[in-house]
């Protein structure tokens, strides 16, 4: 009898071993049935217990990788934006030096466009006088040309005059002759007479020459009248034509001066625009230098968060590492769950520098917990789970794009890496449903 006891007893210290390893599901016989009982209820609800531990260590896992995920994405954002703001704010810095050189130059052509106008005023100024003068001209010349018409019908009038005066010094000089040739009929007493006759006749032959000379005077005179009267009414056309010249060069004076007029209201306009874009772009160059400065803020914090996301991380690791060491029905299922979201978490940290890793190190979709966890299942009823079947494609792309973007990280091409990272989350997404309902079903 003393010899069954004991054996009980050493069967129980076996059982009790054997669950304070955490060996709940492989629990040795023991022959104390009432005790072996609620030994193995124990370990049932242990177990349980265990279970539930693990499916909420997973979730927090799970949200936490992620959260560091999502963290290291903003972080890498704040990064190129902060990088694209420098850019920006280099740019607008040579846009407000571009713009306040713009600026003094438009004030300088709008100056310069106000001279030009007020010489243009000038100039129209000056040819209105022009016109003036010669307008004068015109009439000095028609007056003078009307004077000249004058003075020819003056010298007519003195040609009739002379013709009259040599008709009547033509008849003088007949009568003289007469008288002489009565004088000499007369005799003695007709020689007074005759000497008298004789110096009308020389008066009349004098004043014959005298007219003829006036005569030729008047036509030199009347010749050289019509020339200047000629000269006059030419130089008068010549004058009137010059005049339309100047009327239509100040009308173009004029044109050009209001198009002057115009051009320097623009330039003035320019000018104010270009002063109010300087403001705009000092403005948006201080609020750039704000921004800049909270995003480095923001790096700091979000670099901070990143830091203590990852040690909570680490700790919920361990936890996990504790928990899976004892015995849980298909464990692996969620603990594969984290082990996705870790594994994400490290290839985003990875885009932002925060850790390295070598392409040729990381596991395939056969080396990793839930790969040797699936080739190894030998339940027919998870081998036959529309999700089970369905879990290994996704599951090897995730790996695939996991490898491929830290081979692209390390040969530098930082574009296609980002791209095969984000390429990640719709894979991930599916083997995380799929783990779910195998979870929901087995686990």
């Amino acid at each position: 009898m003393a010899e069954v006891e004991v054996s009980d007893i050493q069967a129980l210290e076996a059982m009790i071993d054997r669950l304070m390893e955490g060996g709940y599901r492989s629990l040795p016989e023991g022959r104390g049935d009432a005790l072996a009982g609620k030994l193995r209820g124990l370990a049932t609800r242990l177990e349980e217990r265990s279970r539930s531990l693990l499916v909420q260590a997973v979730g927090m896992s799970i949200h936490l990788n992620g959260t560091v995920t999502q963290a290291v994405q903003t972080l890498r954002s704040i990064r190129e934006m902060s990088g694209r703001m420098t850019t920006i704010s280099a740019s607008t810095e040579e846009l407000v030096a571009t713009v306040q050189a713009i600026s003094r130059t438009s004030e300088l052509a709008a100056d310069n466009a106000r001279s030009v106008q007020a010489e243009s005023d000038e100039g129209a100024r000056s040819t209105e006088a022009v016109i003036a003068t010669m307008q004068e001209i015109v009439s000095t010349v028609n007056s003078t040309t009307d004077r000249l018409g004058r003075l020819s019908e003056a010298s007519l009038g003195i040609g009739a005059i002379v013709k009259q005066i040599e008709q009547i010094a033509k008849q003088t000089n007949i009568l003289a002759l007469n008288a002489t040739i009565e004088a000499a009929r007369a005799g003695d007493a007709g020689k007074g007479f005759a000497v008298v006759a004789t110096e009308v006749k020389n008066l009349a032959n004098q004043t014959g020459r005298a007219t003829l000379d006036i005569r030729k005077r008047i036509d030199t005179l009347r010749e050289e009248t019509d020339t200047i009267f000629d000269s006059m009414t030419h130089a008068g056309d010549t004058v009137r034509q010059g005049e339309q010249v100047v009327l239509g060069s100040v009308t173009k004076m004029r044109t050009v001066s209001d198009e002057i007029r115009d051009v320097t209201t623009l330039m003035q306009e320019i000018a104010s625009h270009l002063g109010q874009q300087r403001e705009a772009a000092q403005l948006i160059a201080q609020n750039l230098e704000a921004a800049a400065i909270r995003s480095a803020s923001d790096t700091d914090a979000v670099n901070t968060m990143i830091d203590i996301s990852s040690k909570a991380s680490a700790h919920l690791i361990d936890l996990l590492t504790d928990v899976a060491k004892v015995e849980i029905r298909n464990a692996v299922i969620h603990l594969a769950k984290s082990d996705h979201m870790i594994w994400r978490r490290r290839l985003a940290e990875m885009l932002a520098g925060k850790t390295t890793i070598n392409p040729d190190e990381l596991a395939n979709h056969h080396g990793c917990r839930l790969g040797k966890w699936y080739y190894a299942v030998t339940d027919e009823a998870i081998k036959r789970h529309a999700a089970f079947r369905a879990l290994e494609a996704p599951h090897e792309r995730v790996h695939q794009l996991g490898i491929e973007a830290a081979k692209l990280f390390r040969d530098g091409d930082f574009d296609a890496a980002v791209e095969a990272v984000a390429g990640i989350e719709e894979p991930s997404a599916e083997v995380q449903r799929l783990l779910d309902q195998l979870a929901a079903e087995f686990a």
